[in-house]
């Protein structure tokens, strides 16, 4: 991968099948922190994109609603797809990584209103 792939990688390393692969692939430090260095991307396969564009222009719809302080969820989701449909994943391996980012999510969430709950 080079500069000319940047937003397809950036919409890649944002996804929910990174995410999934994250948990694998990346040793946990303290806190729930996990260590990021170039030994451990070496593991994670990423497969070259056909068309770029589609990913630019995702991605600068979202840069763009950001910046207006608008809602990213449906592009992020529509990406998302795109990258279940570019590694070829079944209906059953979506649902699994869909499932577990969506219980990581929401357990970060429930640990953030628990702690912050209890410093009041």
């Amino acid at each position: 991968m080079s500069g000319s792939f940047l937003e397809y990688l950036t919409a890649f390393l944002n996804s929910k099948l990174f995410k999934f692969a994250f948990k694998d692939y990346f040793p946990e430090l303290l806190g729930d922190t996990r260590e990021l260095r170039k030994v451990f991307f070496e593991n994670v396969t990423v497969k070259p994109n056909i068309d770029t564009k589609i990913f630019d222009k995702k991605l600068a719809q979202i840069e763009q609603n950001k910046l207006q302080n608008l809602l990213t969820i449906e592009l992020e989701k529509e990406i998302d797809n795109m990258i279940f449909e570019h590694y070829d994943l079944t209906n059953s391996e979506r649902a699994l990584v869909n499932g577990f980012v969506s219980s990581s999510e929401f357990s970060e969430r429930l640990i953030n209103l628990t702690s912050s709950s209890l410093s009041e």
